[in-house]
């Protein structure tokens, strides 16, 4: 994704600032798509299980995640590969970038590697307000944008790891899985 939309690639800053906003608006749409998947399956679920109980699961699955993310060998049915590739080929880059935003919203349609992403998720149907729930994926697909911002300056795959070296990514990989472990405990808290 990095190289897909980064000035050397779009042709300019300017081009580049389009194509970093196609992606913001497409991981919009993507966390507005899951947010209606999880809020469906917490509405037929609530039909079985009290909402206490669903917090509950939900804050142990966020748990899960989180372990994993912190080099626990746990069992997570993430996809292997990442978005695909050919897109680049077939698309102009302001469209990849809107289609790379909206799987990456979605989340489950990429590899699937940090916590927060699934914290957010199950925590959103539980939020009171659907204004807070709009908002809060506006602030994900925001923070997602700015994670592929922060490799704008890269001309080639190999310059990536200059920019994301093993101790940024583990710092990463931390920061989240304390972020995630956060949401569990407030959402098991609040219920």
């Amino acid at each position: 994704m990095a190289m897909t939309i980064n000035p050397a690639v779009s042709g300019g800053r300017a081009r580049w600032l389009r194509h970093g906003g196609a992606f913001f608006l497409g991981a919009s749409f993507g966390g507005l798509v899951a947010l209606a998947g999880a809020l469906a399956v917490v509405a037929v679920a609530r039909e079985v299980v009290p909402l206490h109980w669903l917090a509950v699961f939900a804050g142990a699955a966020i748990c899960w995640a989180a372990l994993h993310d912190l080099g626990l060998p746990l069992p997570l049915p993430y996809r292997d590969r990442q978005v695909p590739e050919w897109l680049r080929d077939v698309l102009p880059p302001g469209v990849v970038a809107a289609a790379f935003g909206g799987m990456l919203g979605v989340g489950f349609l990429t590899l699937f590697t940090y916590s927060t992403h699934l914290a957010v998720l199950l925590a959103l149907p539980f939020l009171p307000s659907v204004w807070g729930m709009v908002g809060v994926v506006g602030l994900f697909a925001a923070g997602k944008t700015f994670v592929l911002a922060g490799v704008a300056g890269v001309k080639t795959l190999d310059d990536v790891p200059v920019h994301w070296d093993r101790v940024r990514v583990r710092a990463l990989r931390l920061a989240t899985a304390v972020a995630s472990l956060a949401v569990a405990a407030v959402l098991v808290q609040s219920m």
